[in-house]
C-alpha cells in the first residue's frame, strides 16, 4: 500500500504569497515602490515585477517541499512527477485550458453584478502588462515556465492529493479549490471566485491521469492566454 502524503506541511503550500507579501512590504518600507523596484530590472511594469518575484518564491517553495517530502521518504513520483503526455491527454489539456476561459467570461459577469472588484489596486486594468521584448520573455518565462511548475507540484502534486487521500474525492476536491482561491486572494477580492472553479481543470486532470503532466501543460496553455495573448492583443 502506497503511504499517504504527510499533512504537516500543508502550511508550506502558501510559501511563495507570503513571502511575496514580506518581499514588497520590506521594499515599501525601504521606501522602493513597485515601479522603482521594476525599473531596475528593466521591467515598466509593476504588476509583472510582483508575479515575477511570486514566481522565484513559488519556485523555491516547490523545491523546499519537494526536498523536505524526499527526506521523509517520497520521491517525486510522489507528487504526480510520473508518466507523461501523448496527443490524446495533451487534447484534453487543451480543451480544459478553452474551458477555463468560458468559466471565466461566466463568473466574472457574476462578480461584475455583484459588484465586486477583481483587484485590490483601483487602478490596475490587467493582470499583468507587458508592452517590450524584455517584458514579454519575463512574463513568458514566469507564467509558462516556473509558474505551472512550482503551482502543480505544490496544490496539485501535494494539497489535492493529501486532502482526497484523507476526506474523499470530492470533499477534497472542494476544499483544495478553496485553499487554491484563498492563495490568490492577495491579488484582489474578486479573483479568488473565478479561481475556485478554475481549479476544477487541472485537478480534474490530475485525478483522471494519475500524473502532474496534462495539469502543467494545461497551466501553461492558461498562461500563454493570459499573459501573453491579452496584453499582446488588448493591451
Amino acid at each position: 500500500m502506497t503511504p499517504m502524503l504527510p499533512a504537516r506541511y500543508l502550511p508550506l503550500a502558501f510559501g511563495g504569497t507570503v513571502a511575496t507579501a514580506l518581499t514588497i512590504t520590506v521594499l515599501r518600507l525601504a521606501g522602493v515602490d513597485l515601479r522603482a523596484a521594476a525599473a531596475l530590472f528593466g521591467l515598466k511594469d509593476p504588476a509583472l515585477f510582483r508575479v515575477w518575484v511570486y514566481g522565484l518564491w513559488a519556485a523555491l517553495t516547490a523545491l523546499v517541499l519537494v526536498r523536505v517530502l524526499k527526506g521523509r521518504g517520497f520521491r517525486a513520483d510522489a507528487l504526480g512527477w510520473r508518466g507523461g503526455l501523448n496527443p490524446g491527454v495533451a487534447g484534453m489539456a487543451f480543451l480544459a485550458a478553452l474551458g477555463a476561459i468560458f468559466i471565466w467570461l461566466l463568473v466574472d459577469g457574476v462578480r461584475q453584478a455583484l459588484g465586486i472588484p477583481l483587484y485590490w489596486g483601483p487602478n490596475q486594468q490587467g493582470f499583468i502588462r507587458p508592452t517590450t521584448g524584455w517584458e514579454f520573455v519575463i512574463a513568458g518565462l514566469t507564467g509558462l515556465v516556473l509558474v505551472p511548475l512550482s503551482e502543480e507540484t505544490i496544490f496539485r502534486g501535494y494539497v489535492l492529493q493529501v486532502l482526497v487521500s484523507r476526506f474523499g474525492v470530492w470533499a477534497g476536491l472542494l476544499g483544495h479549490n478553496l485553499l487554491f482561491a484563498l492563495y490568490h486572494l492577495g491579488i484582489g477580492p474578486g479573483l479568488p471566485l473565478y479561481i475556485f472553479f478554475w481549479s476544477f481543470f487541472p485537478a480534474i486532470l490530475f485525478l483522471k491521469y494519475k500524473g502532474i503532466y496534462p495539469s502543467v501543460l494545461m497551466h501553461a496553455l492558461n498562461n500563454i492566454w493570459v499573459d501573453l495573448l491579452m496584453p499582446l492583443c488588448f493591451g
